[in-house]
């Protein structure tokens, strides 16, 4: 009888993330490619020149393709896809872009708000909750407002076949950041 009690105890306090492992629970992973899932593009899987240098950014999420599997059910997976001129760029910026795509968490590192906003004449992201805006040409450093860390990124670069895909997992935590 105490054997079965240990063993429940042992399932029961197991690895607490458990729940998190399932694969559209995951952060980026190396080799997933990015699908858009809102606008004129939803649905489409991130390549370069499909968006336009300089335009807004489209909201995506890391996508799967081994098992077909969008991550997202996780919103700190939720991501700000762009193009921009990789001349432009600062040289870790450019070595982390995909051909001059570049992808970005959506969330704030204030207070974790959804960044939606793109101030296309200064190209820096904003965030609307507490106007902090971040430069995507830059490692999406922050340069106004509270924010004081960059947004999180997914380094990538471009497969075989013409997806960008993510080379590595999130350059750091998304989401707020811990004082």
């Amino acid at each position: 009888m105490s054997s079965a009690v240990g063993l429940a105890g042992l399932t029961l306090f197991s690895d607490p993330s458990s729940a998190a492992k399932k694969p559209e629970s995951l952060p980026p992973q190396v080799g997933d490619r990015f699908q858009i899932t809102k606008g004129p593009l939803k649905g489409e899987l991130l390549r370069p020149g499909l968006l336009k240098i300089g335009e807004a950014p489209v909201i995506g999420f890391p996508f799967a393709p081994e098992d077909n599997v969008l991550r997202r059910k996780n919103r700190l997976n939720r991501l700000l896809m762009i193009e921009l001129d990789p001349a432009d760029m600062e040289d870790e910026t450019r070595e982390r872009s995909a051909n001059g795509v570049l992808v970005y968490s959506a969330i704030c590192t204030h207070r974790g708000c959804t960044i939606a906003s793109w101030k296309a004449e200064e190209q820096h992201f904003r965030c609307h909750c507490h106007l902090s805006e971040f430069a995507p040409l830059d490692n999406a450093r922050p340069l106004t407002g509270p924010a004081k860390k960059p947004l999180a990124m997914v380094p990538a670069t471009v497969d075989e076949e013409g997806f960008v895909v993510a080379t590595a997992e999130f350059t750091r935590k998304p989401g707020a950041a811990k004082k």
